[in-house]
């Protein structure tokens, strides 16, 4: 008797369990300390069983009570319906089906190319919207605290910014500075907004007028011109390109990150790095990350790479290749800090972000983000992949968001906006593009 009555509540509790689990893997907004609550009663229910019968009856089990927990759900709450392959996607990130998905496209913007539809394609579950359109190619934009976007349209040297209305009928977008040296990243602060140009970084406050020189003189001999940037606790971080393809170079500011701290002082963060196309902070761990296109000569190139930034971290170009290994035992790369992931030559990284602001099921919001350019040459075509965090391990890069040919539209930045939502800028039609979690219909 005893024996029946426990198994009845650890079948009770696994169903109990499975329905909660499933219901908040529908509902990303929630905080994730409530997946305790299932993880818990789960566990409880797996050990319950344990003691009164066998492994392979209580793996049994735990697939009979998931069932019943899908069937739970669907009857009691129509809005959170779950299915076999839902819950794959939902727990593991991966869909084997890649679905079409045709972006929403107001009135307002449809002029070319937008006056034909855009069908971009994803295994994720996306609600794709073109949120604004800015008169030239976006390279770099941020939400302020307001929750105003500012972008840079370097082609045009100016910053425009836009605050969607409460109606989401009446935003515009309005020019913010302009006459600038080819302005690229952009750093939203409290207060004021941070803009990089060929030769110096200024601050702006949002209130308008004229801005403070953070630093200056900057390299301006040709090569990399453009900066990432990316706030830290002690300073502003950015990036400055190298002058070649691979040459050793005359100014050490050259192909580094450096860290401007809080009293205006420069120091070299890290270096051996060619191109960062873009730079990304994970609070989990504490963490830096960076995208960068390594060398392009001889053709096609050597791999592109992924790197888990460290202090005074050498990425090893121009004279290594960033798998960290070499035969030769006074080899200078066997110094070189090894990167975090290599990538295919001409890949061609360029946006990255860290994924834990996301209002999207948990499983994705332990990730990075990241924008491959590609290159029409090599009919490598561009795409938005996804890379999983797992204590402190990376995953391989599977496919979150595709589409674009290259020619006639780019991505290029990505960040998370104050909605929860991923937003994406195309630096040839100037578009801001929205991609959220699709609820449930």
């Amino acid at each position: 008797m005893k024996k029946s009555v426990s198994l009845l509540g650890a079948f009770f509790l696994m169903s109990s369990g499975w329905a909660g689990a499933f219901l908040l893997a529908h509902n990303p907004s929630v905080s994730q300390s409530y997946w305790l609550i299932p993880a818990l009663t789960i566990g409880m229910s797996i050990g319950l069983c344990l003691r009164f019968v066998d492994g392979k009856k209580t793996a049994l089990t735990l697939a009979l009570t998931a069932a019943i927990g899908m069937v739970i759900v669907n009857h009691f709450f129509p809005d959170s319906r779950v299915s076999v392959e839902s819950v794959r996607n939902l727990f593991t990130g991966v869909n084997t089906q890649v679905s079409l998905l045709q972006v929403k496209v107001d009135s307002r913007y449809q002029t070319a190319p937008f006056d034909k539809p855009l069908i971009l394609k994803s295994p994720v579950s996306l609600d794709l919207s073109l949120f604004t359109r800015f008169p030239a190619g976006v390279d770099d934009f941020c939400f302020s605290d307001d929750e105003t976007l500012y972008a840079s349209l370097s082609g045009l040297g100016a910053v425009y910014r836009y605050k969607q209305s409460a109606r989401d009928v009446t935003g515009e977008s309005e020019l913010f500075l302009h006459s600038l040296d080819n302005p690229t990243g952009l750093a939203c602060g409290s207060d004021q907004l941070l803009v990089s140009e060929t030769a110096q970084i200024k601050a702006y406050p949002y209130v308008g007028g004229a801005g403070d020189l953070l630093i200056g003189q900057l390299p301006d001999d040709g090569g990399e011109r453009g900066h990432r940037l990316q706030q830290m606790a002690d300073g502003l971080l950015f990036s400055i390109g190298s002058r070649c393809d691979a040459c050793t170079e005359e100014d050490p500011l050259r192909a580094t990150l450096q860290l401007l701290n809080s009293n205006g002082q420069l120091q070299v963060y890290s270096r051996g790095l060619r191109s960062v196309g873009g730079l990304a902070y994970n609070e989990a761990d504490d963490s830096f990350w960076a995208s960068e296109r390594s060398r392009i000569y001889p053709e096609p190139g050597t791999a592109d790479e992924l790197n888990r930034l460290q202090r005074e971290g050498d990425y090893g170009w121009p004279l290594c290749d960033g798998s960290g290994t070499t035969d030769a035992p006074d080899s200078p790369c066997n110094d070189a800090s090894a990167a975090e992931m290599l990538l295919q030559s001409r890949a061609n990284p360029a946006g990255l972000m860290v994924t834990s602001r996301l209002d999207y099921p948990l499983v994705y919001r332990n990730s990075l983000l990241m924008v491959l350019q590609g290159d029409s040459k090599y009919s490598i075509v561009p795409a938005v992949v996804r890379i999983q965090l797992s204590a402190g391990e990376v995953g391989e890069p599977v496919a979150f968001l595709g589409g674009w040919d290259g020619k006639t539209a780019r991505p290029s930045a990505i960040h998370s906006g104050p909605d929860g939502a991923v937003y994406l800028s195309d630096e040839i039609n100037g578009a801001i593009y929205r991609a959220a979690w699709r609820r449930p219909d």
